[in-house]
């Protein structure tokens, strides 16, 4: 046979493969898939009998890609429709992946561009911390700033962070106060005591100009002992204030301050039964140090504008102790002491111990004092015997400034002095501060229009310091600054390292990325300097952030619970909550565990306080640690109370809400709207008493009932959670919980941990869920066809090397998506 006879023959044999393929598929279309999305009917507006043999458009492709996951899926056919068998599945799956593989060989989409976007309000507060070394912890530049568009749940997305008029005035606002703050000029700051001792609250003339904090009143006096106790959470007999700091305005210089209280923890078990509301009795006593701003505040409010915390401490012992924590202070805040878990106000605490405890001897001198009611108060809070914090001592030094002038006062002035400006040094200063401000060089006539302004400000006489600030804030709202600027194509170094560093820090890449960049060896680097960002503390900022978009834990709180939750308040389990999944995800991260542990790991991250809410004993004090779970409603994320609370409304519980929420977080799926052509329909529930049984007679709609055979069955498996993560097992007295479901796919589950396996068994599912999520964090776009077989080649890299998060961030770091635009 001659070589061309030999050509002829195994190009005809590759198309008469080609053309069994097409008709395999053809044929598995018209049998499995055209009765629901064919000529006569379209299903969830999906029509697939019109489908080319050839994939020539995207459209296409993507219709194409839809069967393929609706088939991997196990959701399609229907299961009361006749289903192939494994084997015809398998093969159509197969053909249809090498068909698509070879159609995204000969499309072009827009080329995995990412829109020219700018900071959204996280990054651009940490942009600003960074560039000039501010605490954006306390003070948050981007507090006031517009809410930010959120495009499948991520604010990372160019198409949605759009810039207005309105956010412009903000930024200026917020360039100024920055400005301002990291100007150091004059002495460096001297660190002092102050201290002050029991009494903490004043009468008569020494009390006439203070806060009614600091004055005595029904539920506060002068202790005629050593100390004073604290007896609620309000702050009417639940704070101390500190005068020495009050005095003087707040601190004299924001920076870090050493803060000691001498305190003990009283009478935590106590015999008052419910007189003392929801204060678990023997519970440890929980003291909290914030931070006050009281400039503009009412007494409302307890004199307070505005409020941070600082530190907290779990106290049992009551021996008085000394208690030390270094904290960041702000110039004109002051510290103030809680009892952050105080059983109730003093003042309601008094009415139920008149009521509740009215047997008590040591209250029957003071019950009926109608005719002195303040005489009535105090002397039942002196004989009260229940949970008091005692506190003897304040001590407050600082602050501790290590370098002067500060490192940002610095980034902005060099070494100058306000006497030596002068137009020459101005134009350097700014030139200099753009550079890092831009995070690159600033291009060729960049600079002109600030200095076209600065330059008409000296003229006009304006004094140089207030000339050369001014062109500090006009560069902090230029675009070089307020916009991420990669270019197109393979990402120039320079580029590569902003996108690195927004990925991983969200904020602007340090000296070490950028002097890689500068010398083009950042790519040749990159395997050693992903591992060094991932042990940087700003790691946390990602951790955060993305947890955060991902599981939309911001949802937490927006709808608060309803008072019938009370541990939700008493407890701080909105807090505990989201740092226990954040704290999961870092662990995660910094030991490189396998992704299969976010859906049935044997361990959680929990305080005393998460842990009873979760029904586990033995767990003390008020820092996250790693305990073992002995069973199996916990582990992973399914069983978290961030995770369950996200997908609630804080009241009660949906099995839709939940499915969707987990459909979409977990396994990567959006359910389709219903059909705008098809009429909201209110289903007769008449009858019906569970969510179950309303439901399922929701299902008898011909027009809802496939979406919710595939969606319901996902919820119900969480049915056993309520609207904060706490176990139930019945609705009410009467109505019994029914987790029981069955997948699409036709598995059935009995209870919860039967669930968390099927979903373990649907691993491959959920990895390519986590990746998805993470590449449209990083790159600030929507994924598009041609990023699929990219995913695809790290989820099989990922698995033949088992393995874990940290690898993951690292083919994330290093595909071809993220690093060209």
């Amino acid at each position: 046979m001659t070589n061309l006879s030999t050509i002829l023959l195994a190009c005809l044999t590759l198309v008469n493969s080609a053309q069994a393929n097409d008709n395999h598929i053809s044929l598995f279309l018209e049998k499995h898939c055209l009765q629901c999305h064919g000529t006569e009917k379209q299903k969830d507006d999906r029509r697939f009998d019109n489908l080319p043999t050839e994939i020539s458009t995207l459209n296409d492709l993507e219709r194409y890609q839809e069967i393929v996951d609706q088939l991997n899926l196990g959701s399609m056919p229907p299961e009361d429709e006749p289903q192939p068998t494994n084997g015809a599945q398998a093969k159509t799956i197969a053909q249809l992946t090498e068909k698509l593989a070879v159609a995204r060989a000969n499309l072009h989409d827009t080329g995995g561009h990412s829109v020219l976007r700018r900071l959204n309000a996280w990054e651009y507060r940490h942009t600003i911390g960074d560039l000039l070394v501010i605490n954006v912890d306390i003070w948050n530049p981007a507090e006031t700033f517009p809410e930010e568009v959120k495009v499948d749940g991520f604010d990372t997305n160019g198409a949605g962070l759009v810039t207005s008029g309105r956010l412009m005035g903000h930024y200026f606002t917020a360039a100024e106060e920055a400005i301002r703050r990291a100007t150091q000029f004059g002495s460096r700051p001297v660190s002092e005591i102050y201290s002050q001792k029991s009494p903490f609250y004043f009468e008569g003339k020494d009390a006439k100009e203070l806060p009614k904090l600091f004055q005595t009143g029904r539920f506060r006096w002068v202790p005629e002992t050593r100390y004073t106790d604290l007896y609620g959470r309000h702050y009417r007999g639940g704070h101390l204030g500190f005068l020495p700091l009050y005095q003087q305005g707040g601190g004299p210089h924001s920076g870090i301050y050493t803060i000691r209280v001498r305190a003990a923890a009283i009478g935590r078990p106590h015999d008052y039964g419910k007189a003392l509301g929801d204060f678990r009795n023997g519970d440890p006593l929980v003291m909290e140090v914030v931070a006050v701003d009281r400039r503009g505040s009412v007494t409302s409010t307890g004199s307070v504008s505005k409020m941070s915390s600082l530190a907290r401490i779990v106290s049992t012992s009551e021996e008085p102790q000394w208690f030390q924590w270094d904290v960041y202070l702000d110039a004109g805040y002051e510290p103030e002491v809680r009892f952050r878990n105080g059983p109730l106000s003093a003042k309601r605490m008094v009415r139920l111990l008149r009521t509740k405890a009215a047997d008590k001897p040591e209250f029957k001198p003071f019950i009926d004092r109608e005719d002195d009611k303040l005489a009535r108060a105090r002397g039942i809070l002196k004989a009260y015997q229940g949970p008091r914090l005692r506190v003897w001592e304040i001590n407050v030094e600082g602050p501790h400034i290590n370098t002067w002038p500060t490192t940002g006062h610095r980034t902005l002035y060099g070494n100058l002095k306000p006497e030596e400006l002068n137009p020459a040094s101005i134009a350097q200063r700014l030139a200099a501060f753009a550079k890092a401000a831009f995070r690159r060089p600033p291009v060729d006539g960049e600079m002109e229009p600030i200095q076209q302004l600065v330059t008409r400000k000296l003229e006009e006489g304006v004094q140089p310091l207030k000339v050369l600030r001014l062109g500090f804030q006009a560069i902090l709202c230029s675009p070089g600054f307020l916009y991420i600027h990669l270019g197109e194509g393979e990402l120039s170094e320079i580029a590569l390292a902003s996108r690195l560093s927004y990925f991983l820090w969200s904020s602007p890449p340090d000296e070490t990325l950028l002097e890689l960049a500068a010398a083009r060896n950042l790519r040749a680097n990159l395997s050693s300097q992903i591992p060094r960002m991932l042990a940087d503390p700003k790691i946390d900022r990602f951790v955060r952030h993305f947890v955060w978009r991902w599981l939309d834990l911001d949802n937490i709180g927006t709808m608060p619970p309803s008072a019938e939750f009370l541990a939700y308040y008493r407890d701080n389990l909105e807090t505990a909550m989201r740092t226990e999944t954040e704290t999961f995800f870092r662990h995660l991260l910094d030991h490189n565990r396998p992704l299969q542990e976010f859906l049935n790991a044997d361990y959680a991250f929990l305080n005393r306080e998460l842990a009873l809410h979760y029904g586990i004993q033995g767990v003390q004090g008020n820092a996250l640690q790693r305990v073992y779970l002995q069973n199996n409603r916990r582990g992973g994320l399914l069983g978290q109370g961030a995770f369950l609370t996200a997908s609630a409304n804080g009241v009660d519980t949906s099995p839709v809400v939940r499915s969707i929420y987990v459909l979409e977080k977990l396994l990567g799926h959006t359910p389709p709207p219903p059909p705008p052509d098809v009429p909201i329909v209110e289903p007769d529930i008449r009858g019906a008493v569970s969510i179950r049984e309303q439901l399922e007679k929701h299902r008898e709609i011909a027009t809802c009932a496939e979406c919710h055979r595939k969606i319901d069955p996902l919820g119900f498996a969480l049915e056993n959670f309520n609207a904060i993560g706490g176990w139930r097992d019945h609705y009410d007295l009467q109505t019994p919980i029914d987790p029981t479901g069955k997948l699409p796919g036709g598995e059935t589950f009995q209870t919860l941990p039967e669930f968390r396996s099927l979903l373990v068994a649907r691993e491959e599912q959920f990895n390519r869920c986590l990746t998805e999520k993470l590449l449209i964090y990083a790159l600030g776009r929507e994924l598009e066809i041609s990023d699929r077989p990219i995913i695809g080649a790290m989820l099989a890299d990922l698995k033949s090397k088992s393995g874990g998060l940290q690898d993951l961030i690292h083919l994330v770091a290093l595909s071809k998506s993220l690093q060209s635009n």
